[in-house]
């Protein structure tokens, strides 16, 4: 029997991570010396006060349907959040909640690029992304960020990646699985590509609360960026809540509406 096109997209050696960590899993279980690198999750359990929040909710009967953009009471927290961290002026009317970032970015990439388009991503890259831009049909073009380098950004290099058939540029900060974290002049090159070349900007901040040792950069901190720049975010890591699949999408208002 033949199936869609989209089984073989977002297929591959990439998009198995899960299959690795469930390799893993059951030889730390068979009692062999392994350490468990496979996939981001927090090594302690969703703090009590969500849990008896969440239960108190339930209990009250908060078990329906909400509106497809979300709580609209979560969103206006996370609008709030993000203009606190970034500077950026957010309302709830520009956040989305998702099932966790995976799924915000699957639905950014679905709602912007097309076959024929080209997706430049940094690397050493988060395993899924390159199954979540072929998903739509476009092609992902790896930048290196490399070790030699210190894994910063040649702002030459990612000038050269760009071509006619450039929609987009995507990529975490700080980096999984690098850690390093895009400093301000960086954020600047990309953004200046971003406006001079009319590219969407993903940035996958799922691990920026895990900045201790200096101040966090956020590319939506930079001017003239709104119409363009997409901040993804998420309760896993930092509240250990990856199991409960909540992520965000802070963008445009007519980018959330179309998703």
């Amino acid at each position: 029997m033949r199936y869609s096109s989209l089984v073989n997209r977002v297929a591959g050696d990439t998009a198995d991570v899960w299959d690795l960590h469930y390799e893993a899993n059951h030889a730390a279980q068979s009692g062999e010396d392994v350490i468990v690198l496979s996939v981001g999750d927090p090594d302690f359990d969703t703090p009590a006060a969500i849990i008896e929040k969440a239960h108190e909710a339930m209990q009250q009967g908060d078990t329906h349907y909400t509106s497809i953009q979300g709580y609209a009471p979560l969103r206006q927290a996370i609008a709030e959040g993000h203009t606190e961290r970034t500077g950026q002026a957010a309302t709830a009317d520009h956040v989305i909640t998702t099932s966790g970032a995976q799924n915000a970015l699957f639905a950014c990439c679905m709602t912007l690029f097309e076959a024929g388009d080209e997706v430049i991503v940094l690397q050493p890259m988060y395993v899924t992304y390159e199954a979540t831009v072929q998903a739509p049909g476009a092609t992902l073009v790896p930048v290196v960020l490399r070790a030699e380098d210190d894994f910063r950004l040649d702002a030459n290099r990612l000038r050269e990646a760009i071509t006619p058939k450039t929609r987009g540029i995507m990529y975490s900060s700080p980096n999984n699985p690098t850690g390093v974290m895009l400093h301000q002049q960086e954020l600047e090159v990309i953004a200046e590509l971003a406006r001079a070349h009319e590219l969407w900007v993903i940035a996958d901040e799922v691990y920026s609360d895990f900045v201790f040792d200096e101040k966090s950069q956020h590319l939506a901190s930079l001017p003239d960026l709104d119409d363009r720049c997409i901040t993804i975010g998420s309760m896993s890591k930092s509240y250990a809540m990856s199991g409960w699949r909540l992520g965000w999408i802070v963008g445009p208002r007519e980018l959330l509406a179309h998703i």
